[in-house]
């Protein structure tokens, strides 16, 4: 069945007249009536009876007519699909991440997905969690890898607990220590990264009542645990940051313990354009971080 002959008939029906129906789909109403015809003659049956002021379905057309609609209608899934597909395999993804998310979790995903979709495009800037909330909420960032944002309508896939930390130098008198008092950070010489604009370690001490003693601010973590290693002060931060660097400096949990959950969030994961919910799914597939039911469904 040529699906022409089902938009002739249905909108025949719908707007009362072949006239009406072809200034809609661009045919005469003489074509409208040949299509009409041609689809009454491969049914066998009469679909409108003709009169002079329009037309109206025959009760063999009234059978039809929702028949022909549903099938109409699974052209345009097909289209919608075909659409979204198109957009999926191809297109940007701009990601807003701490930079040690960036360094030690994303590089083998990004690997593995760009593998399977080349033409997508993945982008990457570090930044602070107080500028990854301006970079999400101003949708210059598709998505963010960080610990939750203010946003509770917002979607959030935890994937990992990380733990405080304190980084102190070798001869600190806590580094033999199983554990770093967090209230001694009223006193001691503290450096803290982001240019002190580390939103995490800043709730950290707001929770625990603490003014930190801040003795320098730094842009880069790595150059933060540097200055500790120098003997400059001792640096608050999550054990994250401190993973995979060499440095002379001693890494102990606080006390009381405390941890951040990172996970990747964004405003809408249906709404989201087609490649960068791929891209999600894929990255908290590799995480084995669990995604609320309905996305599973609309996944599979």
């Amino acid at each position: 069945m040529d699906i022409i002959k089902c938009k002739a008939f249905v909108t025949a029906v719908d707007e009362g007249s072949f006239t009406a129906a072809g200034k809609i789909l661009g045919y005469t109403p003489s074509g409208i009536s040949q299509l009409v015809s041609a689809m009454e003659a491969e049914l066998g049956f009469s679909l409108l009876t003709r009169k002079s002021n329009g037309v109206v379905q025959t009760r063999e057309g009234e059978t039809i007519y929702p028949l022909a609609v549903e099938y109409i209608e699974k052209e345009n899934d097909i289209y919608r699909a075909a659409t979204e597909l198109s957009g999926m395999y191809k297109g940007n993804v701009m990601i807003a991440t701490y930079a040690s998310i960036a360094a030690h979790t994303l590089p083998s995903i990004i690997k593995k997905f760009t593998d399977i979709h080349p033409s997508i495009n993945i982008q990457i800037e570090e930044a602070t969690k107080n500028r990854i909330e301006k970079m999400v909420t101003s949708g210059k960032a598709d998505l963010a890898f960080c610990s939750q944002l203010p946003y509770p309508s917002y979607e959030w896939i935890p994937f990992a607990e990380d733990r405080m930390v304190a980084v102190l130098p070798k001869d600190h008198p806590l580094a033999k220590e199983a554990s770093y008092p967090i209230v001694n950070a009223r006193r001691e010489d503290l450096i803290m990264p982001s240019e002190g604009d580390d939103a995490d370690v800043r709730e950290l001490f707001k929770r625990h009542k603490i003014v930190p003693n801040v003795r320098l601010t730094t842009l880069e973590n790595f150059t933060a645990i540097n200055m500790v290693e120098k003997g400059l002060g001792i640096g608050i931060m999550n054990e994250g940051i401190t993973r995979y660097w060499q440095t002379d400096t001693v890494i102990v949990p606080i006390d009381p313990p405390s941890s951040i959950t990172v996970g990747i969030t964004l405003p809408s994961l249906d709404n989201a354009a087609p490649a960068v919910r791929e891209f999600v799914l894929f990255a908290a597939e590799q995480l084995n971080a669990q995604v609320s039911r309905d996305k599973e469904v609309e996944k599979a």
